[in-house]
């Protein structure tokens, strides 16, 4: 459905949990005060319905309220043809076994074949690295929601368009190399990577979180395809999303959800606003 393509493409850049209650030593939620003193709020979320990310702290909700726009990474998809390839037979690129995973993949993932083959197979292989199956309640639609019960305005950082085809420069056969090591990647492992992740997005640290979204990316794709990839879904993003955002900030009180990795690094929100002479606060949950 259009809801599971909508919440699978929050995964970007990348899709990429202990069972205990955790001591958290920061967290993802900033508070930035622009040079006119106007508040706005920025949360780095993680594309996830788990609980442990979705129980949100009382803060994140008032900030919501007290903003006149809600922006994300995009809006919601209605064009199920903006994810396709049409010129790509991915079953024609598997081996038996590679396209028995396939299927046995897109069966826990609640999709249907004759779609699923549809897609770009970059997509795809993002969404099969997961070691859940995704759904329309990860923490960027349900704050979505938060904020349109709130009559407040939603505003997607980029067009469907141009969100769904950032690695459409991909060639064919470096689009199927990303999907067979996504199919090639064991379940435990999967489960494994998420937990470790999620477990440095509770901690707030933001280097750290970009460095594990890269080792566990770096299995599915050659180094030289992740620095292609790299400069495409983040440094290029970033400046599209950084840009965007400051431009908000001068006609509203803005709170952005964006994809914590997007918050770290030279590239990153963060530090953008920082160079940009905003005051940038960390704000304990």
């Amino acid at each position: 459905s259009l809801h599971g393509y909508n919440s699978l493409m929050k995964i970007l850049p990348f899709l990429i949990l202990c069972f205990s209650v955790i001591a958290h030593a920061g967290s993802t939620f900033y508070e930035i005060t622009d040079t006119k003193g106007n508040k706005h709020f920025i949360f780095g979320t993680f594309h996830s319905d788990d609980n442990r990310v979705t129980n949100f702290d009382p803060k994140i909700i008032n900030a919501i309220k007290q903003s006149s726009l809600y922006m994300m990474e995009t809006d919601e998809l209605t064009d199920a043809s903006v994810i396709q390839n049409l010129n790509i037979d991915i079953p024609a690129q598997l081996t038996d076994n590679e396209l028995e995973r396939l299927k046995d993949l897109i069966n826990f993932h609640v999709m249907f074949y004759d779609q699923a083959i549809k897609m770009k197979p970059w997509l795809l292989a993002f969404i099969f690295d997961s070691p859940n199956p995704i759904t329309p309640f990860n923490q960027d639609n349900l704050l979505k929601q938060i904020a349109e019960d709130a009559y407040i305005k939603t505003q997607g950082l980029m067009t469907n368009i141009e969100h769904f085809s950032v690695l459409d420069f991909l060639t064919t056969n470096e689009q199927i190399e990303i999907l067979k090591n996504a199919l090639k990647r064991p379940d435990n492992i999967k489960q494994e990577n998420f937990e470790k992740l999620l477990v440095t997005y509770l901690d707030g640290n933001l280097i750290k979180i970009h460095e594990i979204n890269e080792k566990i990316t770096l299995d599915l794709m050659s180094p030289e395809l992740w620095q292609k990839v790299k400069q495409k879904i983040l440094i290029e993003r970033n400046q599209v999303f950084n840009k965007k955002i400051l431009e908000a900030m001068e006609s509203h009180q803005i709170f952005v959800a964006i994809g914590a990795s997007h918050l770290a690094g030279d590239d990153g929100l963060v530090g953008f606003l920082k160079q940009n002479g905003l005051t940038v606060q960390q704000v304990d949950l």
